[in-house]
């Protein structure tokens, strides 16, 4: 088995792409990270077909997870000291995140790749360090509806587009939107529900966040930690702010938090895979949550099912992603590569890859293990009505950060 793309852990190289894989390398990585996925290669496949390569997005993802990470900690170790963060500490986080902007500029992707780690690692810094590069990253994509929803919100009829247009304010709050939660970080961990002072807590954090803020913070900045946690149909908390009066930066970093929490494994037992959360914020039951247009852009972005994945069809055969969908996410291209037994098919069996957008008689039907008939609703599905509690009681962490 040789590694087709390289694994990392909390950032850091394990093991290299090209690499061939020993029965203790397996082993080990079976033992150590069991929720791992990784990538091999083919070589019939890789002869017949060109698959997508994404090693730039990961290249990329890595490197602003290393920065950003250590940026937070950085962070966590100044609060151990202090109450606040203070001026000083604010001109080394600002360098930092416009060195990460300038790199993101100058390093476009195609998709966006977030960095989960193995279990015990530090989540409070990988998830801000995820939020930050997800965040920028749509706030990049739509910089036009960017500045129109800032000229709409703040009714001035002339506002500067490079005002309109700065991402810097988006940036920050990304970065640091869970401050407050630093205090209350043994309730992460917390395997059982949530009593009442912990939920209202929770429910403060976001004003704790923006409490702790430098006074020199920018306003739009601050803003954007408080609002967290606010949905686009008037629900959410702290505030249960308007769908009319919320921020659009409020409303892209409210979808980079909800996507990485749904899919962080380590502190939540009830995490989700990435095509499961994908679809429920996209056309699920979580659809009216988050503002539409933001969410396009996250389904254009983050592909749900990665380049090599098996995925069982229909008809008990299985398939070989080779290339995302950009606009349908969920049908990509593939190629049948094995047959209802799982045993690969010989060179003359294998057909040209199906763009599985153009061919709605293949269904698929399971991946990793998991069950996708929910997929195969998608068409008709139509959500109903949500509300702060639609998750059924909001007693546990879990609950509390996804949706």
């Amino acid at each position: 088995m040789r590694l087709a793309q390289a694994v990392y852990n909390n950032a850091q190289l394990i093991l290299a792409a090209g690499k061939t894989l020993e029965d203790w390398e397996i082993d080990g990585l079976r033992r150590r990270f069991p929720q791992i996925t990784v990538r091999v290669g083919d070589p019939l496949l890789d002869e017949w077909v060109d698959f997508q390569d994404d090693s730039r997005e990961q290249t990329v993802a890595v490197t602003v997870n290393r920065r950003m990470a250590r940026m937070m900690q950085t962070v966590r170790s100044k609060l151990g000291t202090q109450t606040a963060l203070e001026g000083p500490d604010l001109i080394a986080l600002q360098v930092a995140v416009h060195e990460m902007m300038i790199y993101i500029q100058q390093n476009p992707v195609a998709a966006a790749m977030l960095m989960h780690m193995a279990e015990g690692s530090d989540y409070l810094q990988e998830h801000a360090a995820n939020v930050f590069y997800l965040g920028l990253l749509i706030g990049s994509t739509i910089r036009e509806y960017v500045y129109l929803e800032r000229k709409r919100t703040t009714r001035a009829r002339d506002l500067a587009v490079r005002f309109g247009m700065n991402l810097t304010p988006l940036a920050i709050g990304c970065l640091l939107h869970d401050l407050g939660m630093i205090a209350l970080e043994p309730l992460l961990n917390k395997p059982g529900p949530l009593d009442a002072t912990e939920r209202e807590q929770v429910n403060r954090h976001p004003l704790l966040g923006a409490e702790m803020l430098p006074k020199q913070m920018d306003a739009v900045c601050r803003m954007v930690i408080r609002t967290h946690h606010e949905n686009c149909c008037g629900t959410g908390y702290p505030s249960s702010v308007p769908s009319d009066s919320l921020h659009v930066f409020s409303r892209v970093i409210r979808v980079a938090d909800a996507y990485d929490a749904g899919t962080s494994r380590r502190c939540y037992r009830q995490a989700k895979s990435a095509v499961r959360v994908l679809w429920e914020m996209s056309v699920g039951p979580l659809k009216d949550l988050y503002d539409p247009v933001v969410i396009r852009i996250l389904t254009s972005l983050i592909q749900p099912f990665p380049i090599g994945a098996k995925i069982r069809i229909h008809d008990g055969r299985y398939v070989v992603v080779v290339r995302h969908n950009r606009k349908h996410p969920f049908r990509p291209t593939a190629i049948i590569a094995f047959d209802e037994h799982g045993n690969k098919l010989k060179k003359s069996q294998l057909r040209q890859p199906i763009d599985l957008s153009q061919n709605e008689d293949i269904r698929l039907i399971r991946y990793a293990e998991e069950d996708l008939a929910f997929l195969n609703d998608t068409v008709d599905f139509v959500a109903a009505p949500v509300s702060a509690g639609q998750a059924g009681e909001v007693d546990s962490m879990f609950n509390m950060v996804y949706p």
